[in-house]
């Protein structure tokens, strides 16, 4: 027997209308995931509890919390939150939900698992309430943190090239498919973040109208989507280590890792993978990237947009000094699945904040495996 809940509102919302609000905005509930497909965001519940454990992960944090039912019955619920990065820069800590509180939690329940949902806000034993997205520690630094000043740091390496080195957070706001704020793209209409998906040939359609993304998106299962989104994506802070030989993009974002050997050429047998082969060339102060040898894979996760193992990828990277900005564009082509080029930009910034590994670790559970 369920434990009674408080329900604010029940309007019972479809898939269908869920999808279809995966072409406009995300509503502010939504994280890497979305949370239209995964949470009934029409319903509202309030569920009272003793903390028992709380998850400050990536990709999503979670607490875990006993509630008591009229019948002494104990049932236990767990409900899921932001990512712990984003998290952190709002004073959230491991000690926020400390084992034996007592916490109401406000939020949507999952349509697909009992007793889960994704908060909203919650009450803390002293009748305080914060929303999910609020600062619970009032001397914490709110948001990402960038540079300001350069310092000592040298513009070009000895050899002459332009220093891209050193950590990087994006400009744009977090959450979101694109990392650019809350909007999400279907193919071939441009969006913030000058990102514009391509158009789709027969066999991409095809594809689109198998994909679901409450079971298929790659990022349930701990990995990226593609290399051009998960670089700027929620604002984690990006690592780039560089050498004469060799340029190592190490993203904030599900510890991916990319290597651009510098003038060099593409073997002739590539082993295929979600990042390709990357070879690049100074082309005066911009940083000119080919990669090919990709796996076949997902453009926008939320929609299943596909690329195959035919895409071929170029990036240009330019440092600006004075600004501390490093913007990055790009242009995409696939014969198999797209009838035109995919192409966008991003602008990410000195960081005054250090990379962290990402560790992640998904616990959304029953609610995102496919029934059999």
């Amino acid at each position: 027997m369920r434990p009674a809940l408080t329900i604010l509102s029940c309007r019972a919302g479809s898939f269908a209308f869920a999808a279809a609000l995966l072409f406009s905005v995300v509503p502010p509930a939504a994280a890497h995931h979305s949370g239209a497909p995964h949470y009934d965001l029409e319903k509202k519940i309030t569920v009272k509890g003793t903390v028992t454990k709380f998850e400050f992960v990536n990709p999503h944090s979670y607490v875990f919390f006993d509630v008591t039912g009229a019948d002494g019955k104990k049932t236990p619920w767990r409900c899921e939150l932001a990512a712990r990065v984003s998290l952190a820069r709002n004073g959230w800590t491991q000690e926020t939900f400390a084992p034996g509180t007592t916490i109401t939690v406000k939020g949507s329940p999952a349509r697909r698992e009992d007793n889960v949902c994704v908060m909203s806000s919650w009450v803390r034993e002293d009748g305080k309430e914060f929303s999910a997205r609020d600062t619970v520690t009032p001397e914490a630094p709110r948001g990402p943190q960038f540079l300001t000043d350069a310092g000592n740091r040298p513009a070009r390496l000895p050899n002459g090239q332009p220093n891209i080195a050193g950590n990087w957070l994006s400009v744009g706001g977090p959450g979101g498919a694109l990392g650019f704020g809350r909007t999400v793209a279907a193919p071939g209409i441009a969006v913030r973040g000058g990102v514009n998906y391509p158009q789709l040939t027969p066999a991409g359609e095809a594809i689109v109208a198998k994909y679901d993304p409450r079971y298929d998106d790659p990022t349930l299962r701990c990995a990226i989507s593609n290399i051009f989104l998960a670089w700027p994506y929620d604002q984690h802070v990006n690592m780039i280590t560089q050498t004469d030989k060799e340029i190592v993009l190490t993203y904030g974002f599900m510890d991916f890792v990319r290597t651009i050997r510098l003038n060099s050429q593409h073997p002739k047998t590539i082993k295929p993978s979600l990042g390709g082969d990357s070879i690049g060339r100074w082309d005066g102060d911009t940083l000119v990237v080919d990669t090919v040898g990709f796996t076949s894979g997902t453009l926008a996760h939320l929609v299943g947009t596909p690329f195959s193992d035919k895409m071929h990828a170029e990036e240009r990277f330019v440092f600006d000094p004075r600004a501390l900005t490093l913007t990055r564009s790009y242009a995409a082509q696939d014969p198999v699945y797209w009838k035109t080029e995919f192409t966008g930009s991003d602008v990410l910034r000195l960081s005054a904040e250090p990379h962290v590994a990402y560790g992640c670790k998904e616990l959304s559970g029953k609610n995102n495996v496919r029934p059999n």
